[in-house]
């Protein structure tokens, strides 16, 4: 009796000492947006390419705001950038990546040292299994203006996290999920294969 006794005092403080370890690795986000910025106002509705863009994308990080890109010449630029073959090569983006949706992205206070994580609730342009890349443009930066601040394959809670050092529009490009295993290298099992 001892023994069982001991056996079960022995499981039942394993899994206590293990909760914590499993707590402080997870990460929360926001069940809800913080807000929904309506990316079919985004463009200009003559831009070349950007008929098939989504409806809205969510925000999930305090003091961050975002609205439609309304300047015409920098939705072009979007649009123009983000069909350069030899710009998305350069950045590591898969050719079969489509614009999905432009917004225009804000940040209320200093920016700390590692840059500012913004989770986007992207369920409005994507679902899961679609490979998503955040484009943003860096102002200040003359060559090389565009940089990838996130990139993820969506899971159940379809978002996606950039990682911004400054703030200004942002492009999401959506690799369909059939094409999304080819993009990220991932084979899928043949039935019986492990």
């Amino acid at each position: 009796m001892k023994k069982l006794y001991a056996l079960l005092v022995a499981g039942v403080m394993t899994v206590a000492m293990a909760m914590p370890v499993l707590a402080s690795g997870s990460v929360t986000t926001p069940s809800k947006p913080a807000g929904q910025v309506p990316v079919s106002e985004s463009y200009s509705s003559d831009a070349k390419g950007a008929t098939d863009l989504g409806s809205t994308i969510g925000l999930g990080a305090a003091n961050t705001s975002a609205k439609a890109i309304e300047n015409k010449a920098v939705a072009e630029e979007v649009v123009n950038v983000t069909s350069n073959a030899q710009v998305l090569r350069d950045l590591g983006v898969s050719a079969n990546a489509k614009l999905k949706a432009m917004i225009d992205v804000s940040y209320s206070g200093t920016i700390p040292a590692g840059g500012v994580q913004i989770p986007f609730d992207v369920s409005g342009i994507a679902k899961k299994g679609d490979l998503v890349y955040i484009l943003h443009r860096k102002d200040s930066v003359a060559g090389k203006p565009w940089e990838v601040v996130g990139q993820a394959v969506l899971g159940d809670n379809l978002s996606v996290t950039g990682t911004f050092t400054s703030f200004s529009p942002v492009a999401f490009m959506v690799v369909d999920s059939a094409q999304a295993a080819a993009a990220t290298g991932v084979k899928a099992p043949k039935t019986g294969e492990f």
